[in-house]
C-alpha cells in the first residue's frame, strides 16, 4: 500500500509534467557530452534535467524547486531572454530559482575561472535554501557523470572540456566547499554535499596524468 507523507504531498504532479514536457521540448537537440570517437549512442540531455529534478525532491524541494530543477540550464542555454516565459508558465520563485543557477556564458566572459568565480560569488552569498538545493543538485549530477567517464576512459576525459584539468579541479573543489559550508548552516543536505566531497576526491584521482 502507497503511503503518502508529507513530503509526497508537497509535489504537484500537474504543474510538474508540464514543467518536464517544457524541458524535454526546449532541450530536445541536446545532449551529454561524450568522446568524439564514442561509438556509444549520445544521451539525451534531458536525462540531466530529470536527474537533478529526482535529486531536488529528493532533497526535500517542493514543486517550484523540483521544475527549476528541470529548468535550470534554460536561460543559460535555450534562452538568455527566456525569464519573463518562465515567470509565466511557471511562476515568479521559478524564474527567479533558475536566474539563481545561471551563470554568464564564455562569449560574454571568456576567461574560465573569471567567469566561474561570479558563479561562486553568488552561490556563497546565497540565503535561499531552495537555490542552493538546486545548484548542488545539478553539480552532484555532473560530478557523478564525470567520475564515471573517468573511470571508464581514463584521464583523456578532461579534453572534452573548455578548460582544463586544473580548471576543472579547481572549480568543483570550490563548489565543494562552498555547499559544505552551506550545509553547516543547515542550507544544503550534509549527505549530498558530503556526495560531491567524495566526487571531487574521486576526479583527483585522475589528476589528467
Amino acid at each position: 500500500m502507497l503511503i503518502l507523507t508529507e513530503q509526497t504531498m508537497k509535489i504537484d504532479p500537474v504543474k510538474l509534467s508540464e514543467a518536464v514536457a517544457f524541458a524535454a521540448d526546449k532541450h530536445s537537440d541536446q545532449t551529454r557530452k561524450r568522446a568524439k570517437d564514442d561509438p556509444r549512442p549520445r544521451i539525451p540531455y534531458i536525462s540531466h534535467l530529470m536527474a537533478v529534478s529526482g535529486m531536488v525532491i529528493e532533497d526535500g524541494g517542493d514543486t517550484d524547486e523540483a521544475i527549476a530543477g528541470l529548468l535550470h540550464d534554460y536561460i543559460e542555454d535555450i534562452d538568455e531572454d527566456g525569464a519573463d516565459e518562465l515567470e509565466q508558465r511557471f511562476g515568479a520563485r521559478v524564474r527567479d530559482l533558475v536566474i539563481g543557477c545561471s551563470g554568464p556564458k564564455k562569449e560574454q566572459i571568456p576567461d574560465f575561472r573569471t567567469r566561474k568565480q561570479l558563479y561562486l560569488d553568488h552561490l556563497t552569498s546565497t540565503r535561499d535554501d531552495g537555490a542552493v538545493r538546486v545548484s548542488l543538485a545539478d553539480k552532484v549530477h555532473n560530478a557523478r557523470s564525470t567520475v564515471s567517464d573517468l573511470e571508464t576512459d581514463g584521464p583523456s576525459v578532461w579534453d572534452r572540456f573548455n578548460a582544463g584539468v586544473e580548471d576543472q579541479l579547481w572549480w568543483y573543489g570550490s563548489l565543494s566547499a562552498a555547499y559544505t559550508d552551506h550545509a553547516e548552516d543547515g542550507r544544503a543536505d550534509e549527505q549530498r554535499a558530503a556526495e560531491l566531497q567524495r566526487l571531487v576526491a574521486r576526479m583527483k584521482e585522475f589528476g589528467g596524468q
